[in-house]
């Protein structure tokens, strides 16, 4: 990858693997800049000051700056089979580009964009069994309901929803998603290993950590943020009184992006923070259907191809409802292309269980 016409990109690579830099003192240095600019003055013999910096951090900057190749900083990103994607570039994700606080580049590994909708799942990484099971059992639920999961690849729950998307057949779920807090070249934890390569393989994972950098403490809050941003809903599975799940909620709340949790026992230390966020008004989840509800998705009625006439009937006219509808949402609430959908509707309509009005068409017994 040259730098040609990415050179934004490029110098906001090489600032990023700057030492001690996130995204809040990435904003402070590029204040009334350009990267290139911003990266420009790092070498000059200027005075530098960042608001919210010290003098120290700067000179660290400046030095590892000078022992830095730009260019050998983006071509490291393509060699690893890398995408990156700049701010207000036209390729940025939407739902990134529209949030209150959006990173200033991603990095990703698979598929490039978001479509669909979206649930984040997350929880402690010391969960019990139940809280397992019900992380897996949604993932699975949602992918086959065509909701892709997102989720930090954390161990525990994390994991235990995006484990749960994989075990659906893949040509049956939606892609998953998997924000990281490190660099796509540094796995952690390393336990993961297979399911960080899954993940890539099957869906998209992203992190706006470039390459090289290990997790540090400050990043998992800036993760979480990214897991929020993407998601229509977030979920809690099991949450102790404090941890990164709540930062997760908090940012989630800021974004106006509603927030669910599974009620779990009040004798259970893994269930406080649940509980809590149930008392405070979070939306109980109790199966599937309530995160469904929550994002307003209902997954298209399956009508199988070997299905016998009647059967396919009865299941188009259970997914048509009694209510008048557009062709357009017709066709989007069952796994039928549209020309079977418009031979269906014929064949209804001369078997007079439904009638066409205009542009309606409307169940009739």
């Amino acid at each position: 990858m040259t730098i040609g016409e990415r050179e934004e990109e490029a110098f906001l690579v090489a600032l990023l693997g700057l030492p001690g830099i996130g995204p809040s003192r990435l904003s402070a240095l590029l204040a009334g800049e350009t990267a290139k600019g911003a990266w420009e003055k790092l070498h000059s013999r200027r005075v530098v000051a960042v608001d919210g910096v010290s003098t120290e951090q700067i000179a660290k900057w400046r030095a590892a700056a000078r022992a830095t190749s730009v260019e050998a900083e983006f071509q490291r990103v393509a060699e690893l089979g890398m995408w990156v994607h700049r701010r207000g570039s036209d390729t940025f994700p939407q739902r990134l580009k529209d949030d209150i606080e959006p990173p200033h580049l991603l990095f990703g590994l698979g598929s490039e964009g978001v479509a669909g909708p979206t649930v984040g799942i997350v929880g402690t990484r010391n969960c019990t069994s139940y809280g397992k099971r019900c992380a897996f059992e949604f993932g699975a639920e949602l992918a086959k309901a065509g909701v892709s999961v997102v989720s930090g690849l954390a161990l525990g729950i994390d994991a235990a929803a995006h484990q749960g998307v994989l075990s659906v057949h893949d040509s049956h779920r939606a892609p998953p998603i998997g924000v990281v807090g490190s660099g796509l070249d540094i796995i952690y934890p390393k336990r993961n290993a297979k399911l960080w390569r899954d993940v890539a393989d099957a869906g998209s994972l992203v992190s706006e950590t470039p390459p090289g950098k290990g997790p540090k403490k400050w990043r998992f809050p800036a993760r979480n943020r990214i897991i929020a941003a993407l998601s229509d809903a977030v979920v809690v599975i099991e949450s102790h009184s404090s941890g990164g799940s709540l930062s997760t909620v908090d940012a989630a709340q800021e974004r106006d992006i509603p927030v669910g949790a599974v009620p779990g026992p009040i004798t259970s230390n893994s269930s406080v923070g649940t509980n809590r966020l149930l008392a405070e008004g979070a939306t109980p989840v109790l199966s599937v259907e309530d995160i469904l509800l929550m994002i307003g998705h209902h997954p298209p009625t399956v009508i199988p191809d070997g299905d016998s006439a009647d059967g396919r009937s009865s299941a188009f006219l259970e997914a048509l409802g009694w209510n008048p509808v557009l062709f357009d949402e017709l066709c989007s609430r069952v796994t039928l292309s549209p020309s079977a959908v418009a031979v269906e509707v014929e064949h209804l309509v001369a078997e007079g269980l439904c009638a066409k009005a205009g542009p309606w068409i409307e169940r009739v017994r």
